[in-house]
């Protein structure tokens, strides 16, 4: 007989519906295997969590299921999360995946579960999410504010109504968004819809110049399903992968689609004071010259997962006759044809300038790679997600089912599953150690996606590079890390030298939570937690999250759609 995911979704709801209903933790538990996972976004708690096995979900509904109020539970009725089959990643079953919507304490919620059979034939969840979708008198608008139709309706103007709230706004922001990239931007999307007054301040003459100011070859990696932006996906025509100043384009375009209020040539000018009786900062933004006083009651830091240049204090610098500059300040391999060029680092940045100098002519280019690289191919991880995000499934159902699966859980998949990826990329890797690339999955195999929210470096995805690397175009170094500059070569740890009449430092950036401490101050940042990374549960630390200091969020990187 076929599996019928309806029915098999509706008696599991109805075993969940009954636990919570009763609060009963041992019994909401019970719905789970012995290894489930719970997600829990801000239904629970005023965080994000995850909880891995019955013993530790039981454990943190016991403390919050009574007060989490949840009723009203009954099946999505949006048609693309209708229930469904998949298949068990490397168990030779059938599961059922169910989403559902509920009212809570906090507001209404919405969740999703994949339902797997147990040792007897039952279903249970192998992973549930549970999600705050929207606040009681500040739910999501469908349409943009202040953007109806009123014509003929007496004493109204659409024009004077708009330019009046972005006065309000101006005067009594209720958030104050710092940076101007893609996250400040969605972050302030969201809040314009959900009528939360936020003003966005960037120190760039333009939204989009932190973008315009990378070197010129830079070329988004994922595809554009993967790094649409909240409320406007892009045309059809759209590139696959984004070049640099087409999404620096777009984020300026979005800004003015979506109604935003944005400050360019602005930025604190002294470090903002908390006001813990009113509950609200003491801000002055130094705005095309001009000082501005605020008092919003809170502040976002959204001025990227990575702060300032990090470049290594390389002794006799100064001796050195050639450029050095950090990656961030590169502005293209022309200036460089028939020069030697040594790129320091060994991951996204450093590959694509490499790439660029070969391409532009440079006599010679070397990169120095101090330890293991994971490379994977580009279309190897296009064809993941394009599964994840196909063209004939809306991007909201997309990202909320992506964004169920726990962290945790797809890290131990990614380690027992690493062996499929040396083998999808094997042509890829023959190629990087011939050139003498050392390779690796990550320090416990758990692939590049990981990497990217663990470390936010130590790999690339190759669209070329391995063939430069393997045909010696590229020439590689490894093992090994700068020691000092001479007038004309730089010196490597095992006394070796590089001529050179150029060195990048492709070495990333200071992280995003001791950068910050430039915009809060020390007494500020001192007291909030750290910025990216896993925690123990496997959510990213910081973002999106209690900072630990009351009024002020650092969000380091956009959080779905």
């Amino acid at each position: 007989m076929p599996l019928d995911p309806a029915a098999v979704a509706s008696e599991w709801l109805a075993s969940f519906s009954a636990a919570v209903g009763s609060s009963d933790s041992k019994q909401a538990a019970e719905t789970f295997l012995p290894d489930g996972w719970l997600r829990d976004i801000l239904v629970f708690t005023w965080d994000i969590r995850s909880l891995e096995g019955r013993e530790r979900i039981a454990a943190y509904l016991a403390g919050t299921l009574a007060v989490s109020g949840i009723s009203e539970v009954a099946l999505d009725q949006d048609p693309s999360l209708t229930p469904r089959t998949f298949d068990v990643h490397g168990a030779g079953t059938v599961g059922v995946e169910v989403a559902f919507t509920f009212e809570c304490a906090h507001g209404h919620g919405r969740a999703n579960a994949r339902l797997v059979p147990d040792g007897d034939g039952k279903f249970k969840a192998l992973t549930l999410l549970t999600e705050l979708r929207d606040l009681p008198g500040h739910e999501e608008s469908k349409t943009l504010p202040l953007r109806d139709d009123i014509t003929g309706i007496p004493g109204r103007d659409m024009q004077e109504d708009f330019a009046n709230w972005v006065k309000e706004v101006e005067a009594h922001p209720h958030v104050l968004i710092v940076g101007g990239g893609q996250t400040a931007l969605q972050i302030a999307a969201r809040f314009k819809q959900m009528d939360i007054p936020a003003l966005v301040v960037e120190r760039n003459a333009r939204i989009g110049d932190s973008w315009r100011k990378r070197y010129p070859s830079l070329t988004l990696h994922t595809v554009r399903r993967h790094h649409s932006l909240l409320y406007q996906q892009y045309p059809s025509n759209w590139p696959e992968f984004t070049p640099r100043d087409k999404i620096a384009d777009w984020l300026e375009s979005y800004a003015s689609t979506q109604d935003l209020v944005v400050w360019t040539n602005a930025e604190l000018k002294v470090k903002p004071i908390y006001n813990a009786e009113t509950k609200d900062w003491d801000v002055t933004i130094l705005r095309e010259g001009f000082e501005v006083k605020l008092r919003p009651a809170h502040i976002v830091i959204a001025t990227g997962t990575l702060g300032e240049p990090n470049i290594p204090d390389i002794p006799d610098v100064a001796r050195f006759s050639g450029h050095v500059m950090h990656s961030q300040h590169f502005a293209g391999g022309a200036p460089y044809k028939g020069k030697k060029a040594v790129v320091v680092g060994a991951g996204n940045s450093s590959i694509d300038i490499c790439q660029d100098l070969v391409l532009r002519g440079a006599e010679s280019v070397t990169m120095v790679q101090r330890s293991e690289t994971c490379v994977l191919s580009r279309e190897y991880v296009s064809g993941m997600l394009r599964a994840a995000f196909p063209e004939d499934v809306p991007l909201p159902v997309a990202d909320f089912r992506w964004g169920s699966f726990p962290l945790g859980l797809l890290k131990k998949l990614s380690i027992a599953d690493q062996q499929a990826m040396w083998d999808a990329n094997k042509e890829v890797h023959d190629k990087l150690r011939k050139g003498g690339l050392k390779l690796g999955m990550g320090p416990d195999g758990q692939g590049i996606y990981l990497l990217t929210l663990e470390r936010g470096g130590g790999y690339w995805l190759d669209k070329g590079g391995s063939d430069m690397i393997g045909d010696g175009r590229i020439k590689v170094r490894s093992g090994v890390s700068p020691e000092r500059f001479t007038e004309t070569s730089l010196v490597l740890s095992d006394g070796s030298e590089l001529p050179a009449d150029l060195v990048v430092f492709a070495t990333g950036f200071v992280r995003m939570r001791e950068a910050s401490a430039e915009v809060l101050g020390h007494e500020i940042i001192d007291q909030t937690d750290e910025v990216y990374g896993l925690d123990e549960e496997g959510e990213i630390r910081g973002s999106y999250r209690p900072s630990g200091h009351p009024g002020v969020r650092l969000h380091s990187f956009s959080k779905g759609r």
